[in-house]
Parts: structure tokens; sequence; C-alpha cells
């Protein structure tokens, strides 16, 4: 039993010098994720101040507060995945179990922002038309604020738990690992989303 707990603190508990950026990136992972989750949580109430940074058609959906309701939970349950980082540490389980929803996490969130941004980048330079034609600021500034804001938050959110995962892992080879997993998630999501699948 005592090797047992040993071995997993050689392979997954950070050293006390690590402990620290652990800490930090943790609750970094928490404001962030809180601070985008507060927005949504508005809309879903039925705020309307913001929207106009938004698509139209996205804006006066029918499902448009249900969306809403949907990545409030995430982003909240976002948010604490990155406290418990930091106190949830000392089962093999749950280490694992961490460990997975932070490699979901970053190769969700950050092949979605760096494809969003591209494409958008495209669709403003003409590469990409948009369904409505070439692209016109006062027609479409949703394409600018989300190039601007949502796609980068999401480019954020991804490393911060890749840089998460790292400062939780102890063993270089093990954080080798950690950071090809990582890379062939993130090249999954945008395969994916160049096969016209996005996943957030």
């Amino acid at each position: 039993m005592n090797e047992s707990k040993v071995n997993i603190t050689n392979l997954i508990h950070p050293q006390p010098q690590h402990r620290r950026h652990l800490v930090l990136t943790g609750y970094a992972v928490f404001i962030w994720s809180i601070a985008y989750m507060l927005p949504h949580l508005y809309w879903a109430l039925g705020g309307t101040i913001g929207m106009s940074l938004l698509k139209e058609s996205v804006a006066e959906a029918a499902f448009w507060e249900m969306i809403n309701w949907v990545a409030t939970g995430f982003l909240t349950a976002a948010g604490f995945v990155g406290i418990a980082f930091i106190y949830l540490r000392k089962q093999k389980v749950i280490s694992w179990l961490l460990l997975g929803i932070a490699l979901f996490g970053c190769s969700i969130a950050t092949s979605h922002g760096i494809y969003g941004i591209f494409y958008r980048i495209f669709q403003i330079t003409g590469v990409v038309e948009l369904e409505s034609g070439s692209f016109n600021f006062n027609e479409h500034s949703f394409v600018v604020w989300d190039l601007l804001l949502f796609e980068p938050w999401f480019m954020i959110e991804g490393i911060l738990f890749v840089i998460l995962g790292w400062f939780y892992i102890n063993k270089p080879r093990n954080r080798r690992i950690w950071l090809m997993l990582c890379t062939v998630g993130i090249i999954f999501g945008l395969v994916s989303g160049l096969l016209g699948v996005r996943f957030a």
C-alpha cells in the first residue's frame, strides 16, 4: 500500500517547487472560466446588454436561453476543475480523472480557439465568404468581436488546462507524454473542425 502511494506521488503529484505554480494556474482556470460564465448567466436570465456583439440569428434563436444555461453549467464546472487540481490530489482515481478532464478541456478549447481565429481572419480577408456575401463591418461586426473576444478566450482556456496538467505531473517523462496527448487532442479537434464538426 505504501509503495503504491509513493508511485502515484512520483508520477503525478507536483514537487514542492511546482506547488505554487499549480495553485496559481488552478486559480487562473477558475477565474478565467467564471469571468466568461457571468455574461452567459446574464443572458440566460434574460439580459440583453452585449447581445449586439453576437450574430443576430444566434441571439434571436428560440433556444438562446437554453444555450446560455448549458454554457453556464459547463463554464462553472470548468472553473471548479481548476480548484479541484489544487485540493483533490491524494487519490489515484481522482488524479487520473482530473487529468482526463483537463486533457478533454485543453483539446476542445484550444482547437476551438485556433480554428475560430483563423476562420474569422479568412472571413475578414475574403478568403472565406460569409453567408450574406463579402465581409462588411457594419453588417458583420460580430465576426470582429468573435475574433477579438470569444475565440481568444477559448484558446487561452485550453492553454491554461495544458499548463495546469503540466504542473500537476511530476516526472519529466510523464510531462512529455502529457504534452504529446494534448497536441494529439488539439490536432484531432482542428481536423474535426475542418471536416465541419465543432465540439463547442
